[in-house]
């Protein structure tokens, strides 16, 4: 991206004021990444749970948790599968999984027992290359020790509705998933692991589907495994031995509002869990006083043994918490456990901490529990997530001082209008190439996709309709949300922040169904590699491009050296304040004497912009573009004008398919591209790029 300074041409209209209270409830939906965190204890390395990959971006899944807690914890063991119940005989190492006490009691008539058999909307359509299956043809649960894959086809969608008129939820059968480390060093050369239907292990000797010898605490073979069943996969600990952990979904702080939600994660005796760097273990339950032990296995605390009455307890760094230490993983006010008089039951639950609660998979949990889009997960000292879709991603300073890009990856978007009409699951990847600061590629990247959920909230009046629509008419409807989407939040932008002025590209795909929606504003790219054939998915907008002057020059300004009004190199942006909105400090003077406009230098000509301009001379207005995925894409790359600028297209996808065969790994691929753009190509501008897989790399010829 070309230079773009503080314009002071033109003024800006008023005074910007920070949306306090708006801007605090985004913050509190979102989780910031940053570059990965170095430590000097390898062990502490890789105990980060939290998502660090270079640049600064927006995480969804703090936004969507909320609601996938409602089908977490014991709800997602594999016992908790209405057609399973009943069917499940060997557990790990032998032991019954009705050797435990039962994970969940009785709670009578009340309203916010937590059901085996609900589901969130959501969940029915966080899936990976997804195809429908029919919920109660799932095959009985194969023993966790082997992976079995179902043999049941998949039904057609059924043609029933509901007493609405709507078709009802179908429940999807994964074919496959990829779990990505999020934090990692150079001895791990490969970064994801794919999975499919014959699932696999994870463990240090290559013989694992997940290799990862660096990590010198997990077992060499089978530490964990992957399995599958009934159309879904399952994780399951190798032995009760091996650190295997889930990370807790956050919930509220306490209102009954959300009693349901603080009840995924029941804790009995033998429930081992980790909070920052220490592990606990319930040892006792009294029922008669309804109190529980718990003893701290490891960090400071080790060795200590608490006694929860029904008041419950903290647990944090802060003094307030009952359980509180000087653990530098800790939040404030970590995690909480819970006392509930109905069901006469404690349970663990995180309050939004910034590196996350993990609950082991021994005890109540030992059985395999599935998995789902954005989990969390802990495999000895290694973090993985749970993804749709293999991904690269990774952003270099270059030669600039200050770091304006931002970049966001959300594998599920869980739009339910969009699932009711077929159109699931749906993704976003974005690349964001901020100028003249930082703030509104920040802000896009805290902003924009929740924006892009909400323009698809509809009303059931509105939604009916849609069913009987084409697919291009839907598709007419998903870019006219969309456009809608980024227009409102230029608007917030313009209106909220302390720095209206500064500005930012956007390159974005929106995956819904088997159907690409490319959206872009500014001179970021997309490109997609379609059987190694580069095909460029967006327009660069740029001063330059014919209809794009023509615009310009109708709207009444001008370009000059390829930029607008001789200053910004891009015709289309989010801010950019200055060349949207003009005002003069004092309303012109009339009848008033004055010399003939002739007579005036071109320099001191007397123009209020208002007089000239009919309208903004730059636009957040995106180019939108649709690609239907088949079997020849192999991958799309969204990256700044900081790699385009020195590599074609086509050099860019070659170079990409030779690393990513050469690598065996994505991540490592798009780390060398941006080293080659920036040390051999000589690009001096941020570099940004996000390359997401639709094909093995093995698959790549």
């Amino acid at each position: 991206m070309a230079d773009g300074q503080d314009v002071q041409t033109l003024k800006m209209k008023g005074k910007w004021q920070v949306a306090k209270e708006k801007k605090k409830a985004f913050s509190n939906l979102i989780v910031s990444f940053a570059v990965a965190r170095k430590h000097d204890n390898e062990l502490d390395r890789r105990r980060s749970s939290t998502l660090r990959l270079e640049p600064p971006q927006s995480d969804s899944r703090k936004a969507t948790s909320f609601v996938r807690a409602r089908t977490s914890g014991v709800n997602r063991l594999l016992r908790s599968n209405p057609s399973s119940v009943g069917s499940y005989s060997t557990a790990l190492n032998g032991h019954s999984s009705n050797g435990s006490r039962s994970s969940t009691r009785s709670r009578g008539k009340s309203k916010s027992a937590p059901s085996s058999k609900s589901k969130s909307k959501s969940e029915n359509f966080e899936t990976a290359h997804s195809e429908p299956v029919d919920e109660n043809a799932v095959q009985p649960p194969p023993s966790p020790t082997k992976s079995i894959s179902s043999s049941t086809s998949s039904p057609p969608v059924s043609a029933e509705v509901d007493e609405d008129g709507f078709p009802p939820y179908m429940e999807q059968k994964w074919t496959h998933v990829v779990l990505k480390m999020t934090a990692f060093s150079e001895e791990d050369a490969v970064t994801s692991f794919r999975f499919d239907t014959n699932g696999g292990g994870i463990g240090r000797s290559a013989d694992n589907a997940a290799s990862i010898p660096a990590d010198k605490l997990l077992a060499a073979k089978d530490h964990a495994r992957v399995l599958y069943s009934g159309g879904r996969f399952y994780l399951a600990n190798g032995d009760n031995a091996s650190d295997t952990f889930v990370r807790l979904s956050p919930v509220g702080n306490g209102d009954e509002d959300d009693a349901e939600d603080r009840m995924q994660w029941p804790l009995e005796p033998h429930v081992s869990f980790r909070v920052g760097k220490s592990d606990f273990m319930v040892t006792a339950f009294h029922e008669p006083s309804q109190t529980l032990e718990v003893s701290a296995l490891s960090g400071k605390l080790a060795g200590t043994q608490f006694t929860i009455g029904r008041e419950g307890a903290g647990i944090g760094r802060s003094a307030d918490n009952k359980i509180h230490t000087g653990d530098g993983e800790l939040s404030r006010k970590h995690a909480a456990i819970w006392f509930d008089e109905l069901t006469n039951q404690f349970y663990l639950v995180d309050l939004n901490s910034t590196n996350g609660t993990f609950m082991k998979l021994v005890g109540s949990y030992q059985e395999p529990y599935r998995l789902e889009i954005g989990d969390d997960l802990l495999v000895a000292q290694t973090c993985l997530t749970v993804n749709r879709f293999d991904f690269g991603a990774h952003a270099d300073m270059g030669a600039r001082k200050h770091m304006e890009d931002a970049h966001t990856i959300i594998q599920d978007l869980c739009i339910e209008s969009l699932s009711r009409l077929g159109l699931h699951p749906q993704s976003y990847f974005a690349v964001y190439d901020g100028h003249g600061g930082e703030e509104a590629s920040s802000f896009l990247g805290d902003v924009l996709h929740h924006n892009i959920i909400e323009s698809f909230f509809m009303k059931k009046t509105e939604l009916k309709p849609l069913l009987n629509k084409s697919a291009e008419e839907l598709q007419s409807m998903i870019t006219k949300r969309l456009t809608e989407a980024f227009e409102r939040t230029d608007e917030e932008f313009l209106n909220e922040s302390e720095r209206p002025q500064a500005g930012s590209t956007a390159t974005t795909v929106f995956v819904a169904g088997k159907h690409m929606f490319v959206s872009n504003v500014g001179d970021s790219r997309t490109v997609l590699s379609r059987n190694g054939k580069a095909e460029r998915l967006s327009n660069d907008h740029k001063p330059s491009r014919s209809d794009e002057a023509q615009r310009i020059r109708d709207t009444g300004g001008f370009v000059i050296h390829g930029r607008i009004m001789g200053e910004l190199a891009v015709s289309r942006a989010f801010g950019d304040a200055p060349f949207k909105t003009f005002d003069l400090p004092e309303p012109p003077l009339e009848n008033v004497d004055s010399k003939p406009r002739s007579d005036y230098d071109s320099q001191e000509l007397p123009v209020n912009p208002n007089d000239i301009l009919k309208g903004p001379l730059v636009i957040p207005t995106p180019e939108i573009t649709i690609t239907e995925l088949t079997d020849d894409c192999e991958f799309v790359m969204l990256a700044s004008d900081g790699l385009y600028d020195v590599l074609k297209d086509q050099e860019a996808v070659d170079f990409m398919r030779q690393k990513i065969v050469q690598l065996g790994d994505v991540q490592r691929a798009v780390e060398a591209i941006i080293e080659y753009a920036i040390f051999h190509q000589r690009s001096t501008d941020n570099v940004t790029c996000v390359v997401v897989m639709f094909k093995e790399s093995k698959d790549l010829k």
